[in-house]
């Protein structure tokens, strides 16, 4: 079954070329922006033109692959449509991520975080163009609660952000999880507070979360928020063109793409890419051999397709069979054909009208994935692999299929697909049925909470003293006066002689939790008979791989990551059939040295909590002698959230930037 899904356009100012919500984005005096667009509407453009005006822009966005690409393209708009030397664009824009801090030290620049305070300030003063730092949000955290004192830099920090950037700017919003919205509501709530504040803070997305209820709970003032849409037209910069979306019930993406092999030789030949977007990343690697076959019988060659994944990102050269090229650090605009996972969704630009896909897991993924393609004034086809099987589990899947089923060989436009998609959402998160609300569901409260220990802790650092403390305590909000007074009621428990070092340690590592933006999980690195390095999640490998129970995991004598060295490559080691593999957290509690292992699922809280309340795992004593201070601990934990891990510690913060 098939759908035309039609053209469509934003308005463009003749004399500017901007859209209406590009000009907002760059002139509303709103100190707070949530701006909502379609995939391929230019939101990431306006502050492109706030560069070419001289201004200075911190631009967040959640994946390092998504920096890379965002500052490739940075680098082209800005020499080839503005007349900039590349020297000069290059010397104008910095990336902070975990890929950039091994460049920078193989480069030999020893003290990374001396470098990026002094960022803060200017990256070539002596120049007067505009400037942008592309972040991944856990480097800029990094940044402000690092462990370390900088020499003659001690005291900069979050109050420097505000002052040295007109634009701070939080992309693809959406990804950003309840545990790690401190770092933006600490933002947001500084900007709308200060007027002495430079930069305006905007949050992007085409699949938006409604944050406004969770911004509000942390008490930025509602009427410095204020809400940006990008509204389409029939006629003015075209954003997609019309895009043929197609459902397929066939067994496999690599069958899928077979049956179309005609299609993928045209596109090939007219210069233009192909992507393949999986659900699940054993069924990628499980089919690459076979996609291999239909790849070159489509005349794809050896070096021409790209594997864009979370194991392959983490390599480099190729994949073994010398015909796919893998490693982050490859551009995805230099090949043919890209076979990939979620981690494009978010963002990445490809120049692809053809475009192979499984529906994703959530009605926000199937857009994201669907708004990759035809960009600009192009036709496209999009094509989807059926699956009745997941149909049956996922609720919104089937209202989508009844949507094309109803609209088969008819002609619908985004806003029509848009709205299906984020109804299906709401209802999915909380029922929500406002028929002209845009969003795909709400943050949760607890992210005003687990913000409010991020306050908390920064209010701590040593970069906030004197004048900047007492603004901190001034404009704390709820949420994080309440935070700081469960913890001090817990820390009372300290003076006790029986458990008083475990009620500290168990505190100290609660407030380090609010340093992890988002709970990646354990990795190990694979070793395979080449010496290639992958680094894996340790779920997946137990789920999918029978490598845990063949090899011997060891710690490296290099860094101490845990290690396995396999024969052969990673893909012969998937199996036919996933196991179900319960994930567990290896959790503590304030008053028992022992750690309990427990399941990390949706009620991880509730385990937790009655594990406290259990004589078993906690100190009965504890309860009768410190009533008020247990009842903290509990309520700490629900408020936000967040359940303290066993290997809480600085390495485990440092290892992920």
């Amino acid at each position: 079954m098939e759908v035309l899904v039609k053209r469509h356009c934003v308005g463009r100012d003749p004399r500017t070329g901007l859209s209406p919500l590009q000009k907002d984005l760059l002139d509303n005096p709103a100190p707070i922006r949530i701006a909502e667009a379609p995939t391929g509407a230019g939101k990431s453009y306006a502050f492109e033109r706030a560069m070419t005006r001289g201004e200075r822009i911190l631009f967040i966005v959640p994946t390092r692959r998504l920096a890379q690409n965002l500052l490739a393209g940075l680098v082209e708009d800005l020499v080839c449509d503005y007349g900039w030397d590349e020297e000069t664009a290059r010397r104008k824009l910095a990336m902070w991520s975990s890929d950039a801090t091994g460049q920078l030290r193989t480069e030999g620049v020893v003290n990374i975080g001396a470098r990026r305070i002094r960022e803060i300030y200017g990256l070539d003063p002596s120049r007067e163009e505009g400037e942008m730092i592309v972040a991944i949000p856990e480097t800029v955290s990094q940044v402000l609660l690092r462990f370390r004192k900088e020499a003659g830099q001690t005291d900069t920090g979050v109050f420097d952000l505000l002052a040295n950037f007109e634009h701070i700017v939080f992309d693809e919003f959406h990804s950003i999880s309840a545990r790690g919205f401190g770092l933006a509501g600490l933002i947001a709530k500084l900007a709308a507070e200060a007027e002495w504040v430079r930069a305006k803070v905007s949050f992007l997305s085409a699949t938006p979360l409604n944050i406004r209820p969770v911004l509000l709970r942390f008490e930025v003032p509602n009427d410095r928020i204020v809400e940006l849409h990008e509204e389409l037209t029939g006629s003015g910069r075209v954003v997609h063109g019309d895009v043929r979306l197609s459902l397929h019930d066939v067994p496999t993406l690599t069958r899928l793409v077979g049956n179309h092999i005609e299609a993928v030789r045209r596109e090939l030949e007219l210069g233009r890419q192909v992507v393949v977007i999986y659900d699940a990343l054993s069924d990628l690697l499980r089919q690459l051999s076979t996609m291999r076959g239909v790849l070159r019988q489509a005349g794809v060659a050896p070096g021409q397709a790209l594997l864009i994944n979370s194991i392959s990102d983490s390599t480099t050269g190729d994949d073994g069979s010398d015909f796919f090229r893998v490693g982050r650090a490859q551009p995805p605009e230099k090949f043919d054909v890209l076979i990939a996972t979620a981690s494009v969704e978010m963002g990445v630009t490809f120049r692809a009208n053809l475009l192979f896909m499984e529906p994703g897991f959530e009605p926000m993924n199937f857009l994201q994935r669907y708004g990759r393609a035809a960009r600009g004034d192009h036709t496209g086809q999009v094509v989807v692999r059926w699956d009745d099987g997941a149909s049956n589990r996922e609720p919104w899947l089937r209202e989508f299929r009844g949507w094309m089923e109803d609209h088969n060989g008819g002609e619908m436009s985004i806003s029509d697909l848009t709205t299906l998609l984020s109804r299906a959402s709401r209802l999915r998160f909380d029922g929500g049925l406002e028929e002209d609300a845009r969003d795909f569901g709400s943050l949760p409260t607890r992210a005003a909470y687990a913000a409010g220990l991020y306050w908390k802790v920064l209010m701590d650092h040593w970069s906030n003293r004197g004048g900047r403390w007492e603004h901190l305590k001034a404009h704390q909000p709820k949420p994080a006066s309440i935070i700081y007074g469960l913890l001090r009621e817990v820390r009372t428990m300290e003076r006790d002689r029986i458990f008083g070092k475990v009620v500290k340690k168990w505190c100290d590592k609660f407030e380090l939790e609010a340093r992890t933006l988002r709970d990646i999980g354990a990795r190990i690195r694979l070793v395979d008979e080449r010496g290639r390095n992958m680094l894996v999640p340790e779920l997946w490998l137990r789920r999918e791989t029978d490598i845990l129970e063949r090899f011997p995991l060891v710690f490296s004598d290099r860094d101490g990551i845990e290690e396995v060295r396999v024969t052969g490559d990673l893909n012969g080691w998937i199996k036919d059939k996933r196991r179900f593999v319960q994930a567990t957290k290896r959790v503590c509690f304030p008053v028992t040295e022992s750690p309990a292992l427990i399941a990390d699922d949706s009620l991880i809280v509730d385990e937790w909590c009655r594990r406290l309340r259990d004589p078993s795992w906690s100190d009965s004593d504890a309860w009768d002698e410190y009533p008020k201070a247990m009842a903290a601990v509990e309520k700490l934990v629900r408020l936000t959230g967040l359940v303290v891990s066993d290997d809480v510690g600085v390495e485990s913060i440092n290892c992920i930037l």
